[in-house]
């Protein structure tokens, strides 16, 4: 009788992303309603002065969020994956506490150093009424080390091939009760500084259920090792803090060339201009959350593909998710920019005339940043940390010396001028090092042919509406509902080339046979003997992320 046809190369591979790939797009749909949600209670529920404070210390929260993290989400999302394709479950286990404890400690000194400096700080971004701004910043301060460890935890689950965690736990239950807080806060009281503790405090619970969380998936495959000497350990974090430490900085470079422009808003032209130009700018959220539904799966990925030696499979992988991300992205961006007035004016009329400008320009420059793919996690699975953190460190300080250049005298949309340059020195660089260093690519034909099909439903046929019926709410309805029919039928006809038949193993009946084929089959190894292989299901909260390799990925891996 003969056997299963084999499936098509890296077909397992893309249908385990597909599955991962599901779950987070439903956790960023939410996340990303919900992040809108927030900012339009707080631009209605408070004055244009207050949200722009809040806005400002949120932002000043996260950006110390990402320096407590110390890059170990890259870390543990490189390192867990490759200790665990190696069958090394318990080098698995004590990498956490290797990232773990250093970030708990370095959010502990970041609070007490915000704690300190707290009027100090309140006084550059929330000068209009600063007492309010200190009571939110030494509340915010309190909440950082709880914040610091929930993100590594979660981190760590991913980096064990579980996507429900960080979906559920943060993009879900989190800005669930983020955003149920606010409203709370503002019926509750005046004072802004309740509006603080209530964006913050959901960090708690959060933080115990993603511990819960983690320790059922690392025990998973059974008890834990004993505690290892020093001298085992030391080789361990010494790995894992190498390729880490330029990421650390790189993040830190990252989250700061995210939110710098709106605290430099506030500090150098007003905490009320801050409101504006973070309603104007939300929207980049919404993309941002899409594409990190699909970095989430395709890390631990790359990652093991990247120890087995498998350049093609990791070239097959970044270029359909870069596919898959422009696919998801592209739609928000052309369709905020066609309709900047009416998304603009939904924060209120004082939100209005500078803001369309800001949305136009970014929107613009997120077509670019997001039509290139993931260049940066495949430098960081291929070891070269020290290349995003130049990208990173390079965007930051274009961003930086811009936006002190063009706020005083352009305002916000100085700030969004200022952001856009930034983000594409960070792409185009990272671009060409992928390609030179390491051979590959995001361009494939799925990747144009979703390009082509956005900018038709999307851009064209919105535009020529709003050119016969201006650009009212209802106008940029019409314009927009035929597109997004059209789009959904051009994806369909061009399902082959953007490899959307690998989330048929989402529908009933067919998840077996989509994992059948060469990740479940026998490979040979070096020495001609069949060697099984096996891997995770990216979606299932307890799974083990264990697999056998091949002895001639061993000796690749080795080399």
């Amino acid at each position: 009788m003969p056997g299963p046809e084999p499936a098509a190369p890296g077909g397992p591979n893309l249908n385990r992303l597909a599955r991962g790939g599901a779950l987070n797009l439903v956790g960023a749909a939410v996340a990303g309603v919900q992040g809108l949600a927030l900012v339009f209670l707080v631009a209605h529920l408070y004055p244009q002065r207050i949200a722009g404070t809040f806005f400002a210390a949120t932002s000043l929260f996260i950006i110390l969020q990402a320096v407590s993290g110390l890059g170990t989400d890259a870390g543990l999302l490189r390192w867990l994956p490759r200790h665990l394709a190696l069958g090394d479950r318990a080098a698995a286990r004590r990498t956490v506490p290797v990232a773990l404890v250093p970030v708990a400690a370095t959010a502990a000194i970041g609070a007490l150093v915000l704690l300190a400096t707290a009027p100090w700080t309140a006084g550059h971004i929330g000068a209009d009424d600063a007492e309010q701004a200190v009571g939110m910043v030494r509340v915010l301060a309190l909440f950082l080390p709880l914040a610091g460890a929930h993100d590594a935890l979660l981190a760590a689950t991913r980096g064990y091939g579980s996507m429900r965690p960080t979906v559920l736990v943060d993009k879900i239950l989190r800005q669930t009760l983020q955003v149920g807080g606010v409203v709370a806060a503002a019926v509750l009281s005046d004072d802004a500084v309740w509006l603080a503790a209530a964006w913050a405090a959901p960090y708690l619970p959060c933080l115990v259920v993603a511990a819960l969380w983690y320790r059922k998936i690392s025990r998973a495959g059974g008890a834990a090792p004993a505690a290892a000497p020093p001298a085992r350990l030391r080789p361990l974090a010494g790995d894992f803090w190498r390729f880490t430490a330029p990421r650390a900085f790189a993040q830190i470079c990252q989250t700061a060339f995210q939110r710098a422009d709106i605290v430099l808003v506030a500090a150098l032209s007003s905490p009320r201009e801050a409101a504006v130009y973070t309603a104007a700018t939300r929207f980049i959220v919404i993309s941002q959350l899409a594409t990190q539904a699909v970095q989430n799966v395709m890390q631990p990925a790359v990652s093991r593909l990247m120890a087995l030696a498998d350049r093609a499979g990791a070239q097959r992988v970044f270029a359909v998710c870069a596919s898959w991300n422009l696919a998801l992205a592209w739609p928000v961006h052309l369709s905020i920019a066609v309709g900047a007035p009416v998304y603009v004016g939904s924060f209120g009329d004082g939100y209005r005339g500078t803001g369309e400008v800001v949305t136009v320009i970014l929107a613009m420059a997120m077509l670019v940043a997001t039509a290139t793919g993931a260049r940066d996690v495949m430098l960081l699975m291929a070891g070269r940390s020290g290349l995003s953190l130049v990208n990173q460190s390079a965007a930051l300080g274009v961003n930086l010396v811009l936006n002190v250049l063009l706020i005083p005298p352009f305002g916000i949309a100085g700030a969004a001028a200022a952001r856009a340059c930034g983000l594409l020195v960070r792409t185009l660089l990272a671009l060409t090092q992928v390609r030179r260093i390491l051979g590959m690519s995001p361009a494939s034909a799925g990747l144009f042919w979703a390009g082509g099909s956005a900018l038709l439903s999307f851009a064209a046929i919105p535009l020529a509406v709003r050119f016969v019926a201006g650009s009212s709410p209802a106008a940029l309805a019409a314009g927009l509902i035929p597109g997004a029919i059209l789009y959904i039928a051009l994806l369909w006809g061009g399902r082959e080339r953007l490899s959307l038949t690998a989330f048929a193993s989402l529908l009933p009946g067919r998840r077996g046979r989509a994992g059948a084929g060469p990740a479940g089959a026998a490979v040979p190894s070096a020495s001609g003997a069949a060697a099984p292989t096996t891997a995770p299901d990216t979606t299932a909260p307890g799974t083990a992320a264990t697999e056998t390799t091949p002895a001639r990925s061993m000796h690749a891996h080795g080399n």
